[in-house]
């Protein structure tokens, strides 16, 4: 409820903080369940995915933004589920996310596990892999490209084909993580605002 009376807020919001040109939305399907899961460079990442994408998106967000009681009440009811990074046990945000995509929605994921800087190397996590392996869902690869401080900065977001992790032979999470990550990196190149 509060995620839909919001999204016309949001929308607005990104639309006057920057000039948005997106790419692929024909590869975006409008039902089942999908995995999105795109380069991660600033903290209006998810705001710009929940933008673009029509459906409602859930996505992971560190625990120390859940302290508060009232962040803690809004995040959730924004679809956000709160994940301890210090924890080597994560299974509960695990089963909410595999729980999502078996009811048919979308969940939000950056492989890389935290913020990178345009051009970082950084070995993504295999939750991407995990979850997409475990439901058999197909990942949405997006490339957010131009993130920069200031009013009306341009911005790209890339969305390419979707990828069938049913149809690849990978046989482990970190490889599988590393193709997703690579071929994320291969729109960010393609696509270069440079170009």
């Amino acid at each position: 409820m509060l995620y839909s009376l919001l999204k016309p807020v949001l929308k607005l919001f990104i639309q006057l903080k920057f000039r948005i040109e997106i790419v692929g939305l024909e590869h975006v399907p409008t039902q089942n369940a999908l995995i999105v899961a795109a380069n991660h460079i600033s903290n209006y990442d998810p705001l710009l995915l929940s933008c673009v994408m029509k459906r409602n998106i859930h996505f992971m967000a560190k625990a120390e933004l859940f302290r508060n009681r009232f962040l803690k009440w809004f995040f959730t009811a924004v679809y956000v589920i709160s994940v301890d990074r210090q924890s080597k046990i994560v299974i509960r945000p695990v089963r909410q996310a595999l729980r999502i995509i078996n009811s048919g929605e979308v969940f939000g994921i950056f492989p890389e596990g935290k913020r990178c800087k345009n051009g970082e190397l950084v070995q993504p996590k295999k939750g991407v892999a995990f979850i997409a392996c475990k439901t058999n869902t197909p990942i949405l690869p997006i490339a957010i490209i131009g993130v920069k401080k200031g009013i009306r900065t341009p911005i790209k977001v890339v969305i390419g084909p979707q990828i069938n992790v049913g149809h690849l032979d990978i046989t482990d999470y970190s490889s599988l993580s590393r193709y997703v990550m690579n071929r994320i990196k291969e729109l960010e190149k393609k696509h270069s605002m440079n170009d």
